[in-house]
């Protein structure tokens, strides 16, 4: 279907970072024209006067299904939360129950403007595909395969990825596969090396957990003389292709070594901080080091929400209180963070609206009164606007929300039947 978008105030994120009163002709999910005084005939004609549009968020780092384990186990230390909480009711997980985790994230991630995510899971991968096509927005989905533990081995763990990539691809391209290790605590060498041989082979991206924690970096440091970020770089894994999730722990040598691969790194600030990890990664060091730097929620049962404007705002202003400089890491740096930076990480072409790119858009409300006045309509979309801003997502040129609305499929329904799987999960 043809649209015609009328009359909206447009944050680009082009090369200019332009701003723009006009309108956008989207067709075959792209977007076909931007301009003024559009005359396009299209299938429907909508009026954006009093509607801030631009580029969907793309969540760089998920563990979706995890809604499941929303606030359970709250106040208890990290490794006790693992091992008696969530371990535990994670080894009960059906298939079922893990799609309907992921239809309830994705309902959140629709109402605060996200429209693609980078997912790792330990199960239930072919039931997140389904579910986030049901869902209408895009995702890589990656097995988070480890051989460090009972049960697991190298040979299996990737016969298990190969088995699944041709199974994650959805008939729309909007879902597909990546290749994943859980972190290098969990993998041994030989299955990280041989991981990314894969993900070369198969022109997938590679996405693992690095140096989350301080027990991580010296249980690293001791095993093979290197710290995480510089242990990957020994094995090659290095590449644009690579996403980092965390990098919390990290030395200048890192981020050099990072910086000069052109890895993509997601900062995760509020699970970080949630976890109480200590520190602080300091993604705009990776940034000028020439790392790809973009944001990721982590899981729902750490963070505890998949909310993208809410870490946007606090990787902002982490790192400028980390620094003691109130110009790092700017409202307009968090954004392209959230968007061409995410898009490029995961390979999307999306992240800003142009001639030619694939049609993800978010409209939010300009008469709400958290966002005006309108100073500065990206420091409002960073540091003032909430989910409840948000009317319309429109993915692949479809809208999956229309007036506040989930279009894609019943919200109620999602939501009861999440609600339900997690009490059984957990003994409610």
């Amino acid at each position: 279907m043809d649209i015609l978008v009328k009359g909206a105030t447009i944050v680009t994120q082009n090369a200019k970072r332009e701003t723009l009163k006009g309108d956008i002709f989207v067709s075959k999910g792209r977007i076909a024209k931007i301009g003024k005084n559009l005359k396009e005939k299209a299938e429907e004609r909508i009026d954006a006067s009093g509607k801030l549009v631009f580029p969907g968020f793309v969540n760089t780092h998920t563990h979706i299904a995890m809604t499941l384990f929303r606030g359970y186990g709250e106040g208890m230390m990290l490794q006790d939360w693992l091992t008696k909480k969530i371990w535990p009711a994670e080894a009960k997980l059906k298939p079922d129950d893990v799609y309907w985790g992921t239809m309830l994230g994705v309902a959140e991630m629709v109402r605060s403007g996200t429209t693609s995510f980078n997912e790792m899971y330990i199960s239930g991968l072919e039931k997140i595909a389904q579910a986030t096509e049901k869902g209408g927005i895009r995702a890589s989905i990656s097995l988070g395969m480890l051989d460090k533990v009972p049960g697991h081995d190298t040979s299996g763990e990737i016969g298990k990825t190969r088995h699944l990539i041709p199974k994650l691809k959805t008939r729309s391209g909007r879902v597909g596969a990546a290749v994943a290790c859980h972190a290098p605590y969990t993998c041994s060498g030989e299955l990280i090396t041989k991981s990314k041989e894969l993900a070369r082979k198969e022109k997938l991206q590679f996405h693992i957990h690095a140096s989350e924690t301080r027990k991580e970096v010296f249980d690293i440091l001791k095993e093979t003389g290197k710290r995480p970020i510089e242990y990957l770089d020994s094995l090659g894994v290095l590449d644009q292709r690579t996403v980092l999730a965390h990098a919390v722990y990290v030395t200048k040598r890192e981020i050099a070594l990072a910086g000069k691969a052109k890895t993509s790194v997601s900062h995760n600030p509020v699970s970080n901080m949630k976890l109480a990890g200590g520190g602080v990664c300091p993604i705009t060091e990776f940034a000028a080091a020439g790392a790809n730097a973009t944001l990721g929620t982590d899981g729902a049962a750490s963070n505890n929400s998949l909310n993208m404007i809410e870490t946007m705002k606090t990787a902002s202003i982490l790192q400028k209180n980390h620094y003691w400089d109130p110009l790092s890491l700017s409202a307009q740096l968090a954004l392209d963070y959230a968007t061409i930076n995410g898009a490029r990480a995961l390979g999307i072409d999306a992240g800003s609206i142009e001639e030619g790119k694939l049609a993800d858009l978010v409209f939010a409300d300009l008469k709400a009164p958290n966002m005006a006045p309108a100073h500065d309509y990206v420091a409002n979309i960073v540091y003032a606007m909430n989910p409840s801003n948000i009317t319309d997502v429109m993915v692949d040129g479809k809208f999956v929300m229309r007036k506040g609305k989930i279009t894609a499929f019943d919200e109620e329904k999602v939501v009861d039947k999440a609600s339900a799987a997690a009490g059984a999960l957990v003994g409610a």
